[in-house]
Formats: C-alpha cells, sequence, structure tokens
C-alpha cells in the first residue's frame, strides 16, 4: 500500500520495500478529501515515480492491483513492471480507457483487457486482479467488474522488476493526472473485497490507517 499523500511521500504504508524515487510530480488533493492527499503527474517525459522491487512487489502468481485515479486526458502507465525493454505486468490509461495486460514470467504477451473510455469528472477507484487457479483476469472500476477475461490457469506473472508510475522509458504516452493509494495483494481479491477497500477510502473519507 502506497498512500502517496503528504504524510508517506513515496513510501510503503509499513516500509516492507524502498520508497519510490520520485521525478516532476508534486502533492496535489486526494480522494479523502484532504488538500496533500495525492500525487499529481504531468504528463511530461520528467514526471513520473519508480518503485523498487525487491522481491516485495513480485507477487507472480494471483494478484490484485488498485488505486484512486483522477484522469488528466493523457495516456501513461498507472503501475507498470519494468520500466524498459521486455513489458511486465502492466495497468495504464491508453487510448482514454482503462487497459491491463497480466504477461507472463518470460514476457510473453497474453491478451489485453480494456473499458470505455475514463472520463475527466472526478476520481475512480480502478484495477485489475489475475485468479491463478482459474485463469480468470478482471478489470475493475469504482468497485464492480467491467471486464472478464479468461488468459489461462496456472500462470506465472512478469513482476520480477521495478515498477515506473507515469513514464515509461523510450515510450512517447507521459500520464497525466493524480494517482493516489496504490495497493498491490498477491491474490485476487473478491468482489466483497474490493468493495470493503473502496468502501474504506471513498472520496470524502480518511484514507486506511
Amino acid at each position: 500500500m502506497y498512500p502517496l499523500d503528504r504524510v508517506h511521500g513515496t513510501n510503503e504504508i509499513n516500509n516492507r520495500v524502498g520508497a519510490g524515487v520520485a521525478s516532476g510530480v508534486h502533492i496535489a488533493p486526494g480522494p479523502d478529501g484532504k488538500p496533500n492527499g495525492s500525487y499529481e503527474f504531468l504528463g511530461t517525459v520528467h514526471s513520473f515515480i519508480e518503485f523498487p522491487n525487491g522481491g516485495v512487489l513480485d507477487v507472480k502468481n494471483s494478484m490484485t492491483m488498485f488505486c484512486w485515479l483522477y484522469p488528466g486526458g493523457q495516456d501513461g502507465p498507472l503501475f507498470n513492471y519494468g520500466e524498459t525493454g521486455s513489458w511486465g505486468v502492466h495497468l495504464w490509461v491508453e487510448g482514454g480507457q482503462l487497459f491491463a495486460r497480466f504477461n507472463k514470467r518470460d514476457y510473453s504477451f497474453t491478451p489485453s483487457l480494456r473499458h470505455t473510455p475514463l472520463k475527466r469528472d472526478g476520481w475512480k477507484f480502478v484495477g485489475a486482479s489475475y485468479d491463478q487457479a482459474n485463469g480468470h483476469a478482471k478489470l475493475w472500476v469504482d468497485g464492480k467488474v467491467v471486464q472478464t477475461l479468461n488468459i489461462g490457469a496456472n500462470l506465472q506473472l512478469a513482476t520480477q522488476d521495478s515498477v515506473r508510475m507515469g513514464v515509461r522509458v523510450s515510450d512517447n504516452r507521459y500520464f497525466k493526472g493524480r494517482i493516489a493509494q496504490m495497493q498491490v495483494y498477491n491474490v485476487a481479491l473478491t468482489q466483497e473485497q474490493v468493495k470493503l477497500i473502496k468502501d474504506r477510502t471513498q472520496v470524502g473519507k480518511n484514507a486506511v490507517a
């Protein structure tokens, strides 16, 4: 859990992995209604956060990733394993839509998931999950599943590399907007669990402690 606020900066909430290295981003209002509750990305090549992995983010099997997103009208990575070269697992805004791909451990591609365009009308709770047991990959928006695709059971995922938010090296798509409360789990969360997380961190309420 990376709160991505003034109190925690780019640190994981329990310091289980090294802090992210921030470049060209700044603190901005967050989904919890507080003035210092998110990071704003400017949509330039120098506006990003890079998170070390150290094995803690290498969930490898089943996984879920979520964040609060305030779209700014420009494509780019929300959580992208591998800052350059081969593509790992990634969650993006692409073509104005929420986009995810759970690539395999050897970086071979799996089918992608994509949702309808994200309007620039406020905060959204977005994410993606993969369940190794049944092969189901899902896209989530505001606590609801908006797409399900079976990409194959028993995959091992490409989550071994460091992670970039905002910019991927040698890619000219630079995310613009705000991100808060980035969360990564080593399980495929259920509908009930996702709703609980959303309700505890929703707009106008305090962030998870």
